[in-house]
């Protein structure tokens, strides 16, 4: 066969013409349009074949080649597209393929993304709804149980501790300095005389109460002007606890009350009573 690029007539087997080095595999059977040079145009002697290797004094390849004229290709002979392109422009188209189904499944699964964060932002919201809705069922759940638990124990101080006497309440204002007896508390159970009656008085600054004067026989508080008597009664088998104005002072004025306690830690409180003092 002719090359295409060369014009050189080469073995029909070879792939790669040896004088320019152009495939021959990419074209269809030489047409017949390449022919012989005319008469007036030099005569290129073309060799049969590649020379031997041993024949070191003849080279490979013409250096000045001449090569003949080629005449247009007749209509509809054109050559064809080499295998490899064709398998490079099928692989882009591929590729082109892969990346838009890539794209379309991406935009899908953003969308379903979505949909499902919605949906679990409104689980979480009923979740927490339903959590908040407990938590207050818990709370008045543990105010039912504190005041049931406040009634018994209430109940069973009681039972534990009769109050027979409770405070009576001041008519008037406590002269300064005077000596008097102010409240009394008599109560039953089992209960001790020196440890079981404690006088507080209510404190306006801390917001609670504190213990003005001990429990004993007669314990004084020199800053109040107070003092504390304690008797048991075996006949009546009672207690009581008298407070008393022992040159009470200006600073005993407030809020006074009687906390007992008995033996177990059961614990009851008086009444509240007021003093004024002039």
């Amino acid at each position: 066969m002719i090359c295409l690029n060369c014009g050189k007539t080469i073995d029909d087997d070879l792939k790669v013409c040896p004088f320019c080095g152009s495939l021959t595999e990419a074209y269809e059977e030489v047409p017949p349009y390449y022919e012989t040079p005319a008469a007036e145009e030099p005569a290129v002697d073309i060799p049969d074949a590649a020379p031997d290797a041993e024949d070191d004094s003849q080279d490979f390849f013409d250096p000045d080649p001449v090569y003949p004229a080629a005449k247009p290709a007749p209509e509809g002979k054109a050559p064809r597209f080499p295998a490899a392109s064709l398998a490079t422009v099928a692989l882009a188209g591929v590729s082109c393929l892969l990346s838009l189904i890539c794209l379309i499944t991406m935009l899908s699964l953003r969308s379903s993304i979505k949909e499902q964060e919605a949906s679990l932002t409104s689980s979480v919201n009923a979740l927490n709804a339903a959590v908040a809705g407990i938590d207050g069922r818990l709370g008045q759940l543990d105010t039912t149980l504190s005041g049931v638990q406040s009634e018994a124990y209430n109940q069973y101080a009681s039972q534990a501790i009769a109050i027979t006497k409770d405070i009576t309440p001041l008519t008037g204002p406590v002269d300064a300095g005077k000596y008097n007896r102010m409240f009394i508390v008599t109560a039953k159970g089992n209960l001790n005389v020196n440890d079981s009656f404690d006088w507080q008085r209510y404190n306006e600054a801390t917001g609670g109460w504190v213990s003005v004067v001990f429990t004993g026989d007669a314990t004084d508080n020199a800053q109040y002007g107070l003092r504390l008597e304690n008797t048991f009664d075996k006949n009546e088998n009672a207690y009581t606890s008298i407070l008393w104005a022992n040159g009470i002072t200006e600073e005993a004025e407030g809020t006074y009350r009687c906390v007992i306690t008995d033996a177990t830690g059961v614990t009851k409180t008086s009444a509240e009573a007021t003093v004024t003092v002039n």
